[in-house]
């Protein structure tokens, strides 16, 4: 699935090279020929309402394409829209590595718009995971193209109000990345965030994102089972079963419903049959303020025991990595007594 379009600057987000002409001697405008770069940027600015990542890779003076995109009158794109910024005369090649790296996205989510086709060759041989579609040489076209690209489509016509909220959450995970450098120790940084995780119980009210979720978290999966939203409802209406969801935010902002999990109650234990989280916030404690949640309902419902269903993948390390910590003499008991991070305040929403 892509999730990221990286972009060039020149002749590509506006026509001309703006190290040579000047931020006011670009094509970008209500001329005929500025307007195609308008409109172009503006099917990008949809695209990122619709939850698409935007990011720059382009060989360029940072000054000159800073000035154009936080001060040219007709640039749609401005800086809080890139969740990653390349712009610099390194390899392109191993910008594209860098900022998969930085967004904690595999290369194969990515989509690279680049009107040189030398610049294109070159990511198409030594990255091919990287989708790289041939821009059109006439600008008038770049739109259509853009449009017509069929993984560029939302195919099931849901979008959750966390799609809405990517393409910010990213700019925003930028700034916490700049705010940890000033910072001594990791924990210091941690305090400072202010995180606050909101659990809610049998809640149907964000039942597509959960099922969205099911379907496409790997890393932090104890157990890749996709479910439907009726599914997911129906569990919630079983007695038998408790559908948990976590929501988080900090000083920086919201990070929207970020973890689930699915449990089913037994005569001594509740068993977590499944629970997943973004990865987006993994090593920030939230994880194990969820933990901490489900082991204090387990305790709540009269439970002498807390079991986790855990099948390995290819990708969820992550997730076997954090268990680890909590399983119990080599079973796949969990211990009732989590700590939850002094960092983190869960607040309970819903029931």
């Amino acid at each position: 699935m892509k999730k990221c379009i990286v972009l060039d600057l020149d002749n590509t987000l506006w026509g001309g090279i703006v190290g040579e002409v000047g931020t006011g001697g670009i094509d970008l405008g209500l001329d005929d020929r500025g307007a195609n770069f308008v409109a172009f940027q503006q099917m990008l600015l949809d695209l990122y309402g619709q939850g698409f990542i935007l990011a720059i890779n382009s060989k360029n003076n940072l000054n000159d394409a800073m000035e154009v995109i936080r001060d040219h009158p007709h640039m749609v794109l401005r800086e809080k829209h890139f969740g990653a910024l390349r712009i610099n005369w390194e390899d392109k090649v191993e910008n594209m590595q860098s900022i998969a790296k930085e967004l904690n996205i595999d290369l194969n989510s990515l989509v690279f718009l680049d009107d040189d086709p030398t610049n294109r060759s070159l990511v198409k041989a030594l990255l091919p995971e990287v989708e790289v579609p041939d821009l059109p040489e006439n600008p008038e076209l770049y739109t259509r193209f853009l449009m017509d690209l069929p993984y560029l489509r939302n195919r099931n016509n849901v979008v959750t109000d966390e799609d809405k909220m990517r393409g910010n959450m990213y700019v925003t995970e930028r700034l916490r990345m700049a705010s940890e450098k000033n910072f001594s120790s990791r924990a210091e940084f941690l305090r400072s965030l202010k995180i606050e995780v909101i659990c809610y119980e049998n809640d149907t009210s964000c039942l597509p994102r959960l099922a969205q979720m099911s379907e496409r978290t790997n890393q932090f999966n104890m157990n890749k089972n996709p479910l439907t939203e009726k599914e997911i409802e129906d569990c919630i209406r079983n007695l038998d079963h408790d559908v948990y969801y976590m929501s988080a935010c900090d000083k920086f902002g919201d990070y929207g419903v970020i973890g689930f999990a699915l449990v089913r109650g037994e005569e001594k234990e509740s068993v977590i049959e499944s629970m997943l989280m973004s990865c987006r916030v993994i090593g920030r404690g939230v994880e194990d303020a969820f933990l901490h949640f489900l082991a204090g309902k387990a305790k709540k419902n009269g439970k002498e025991a807390l079991r986790i269903v855990f099948k390995k993948s290819l990708k969820n390390k992550p997730a076997e990595e954090f268990l680890k910590r909590y399983f119990l003499n080599n079973t796949r008991d969990l211990s009732m007594d989590i700590e939850q991070p002094s960092w983190v305040t869960i607040t309970h929403g819903g029931k």
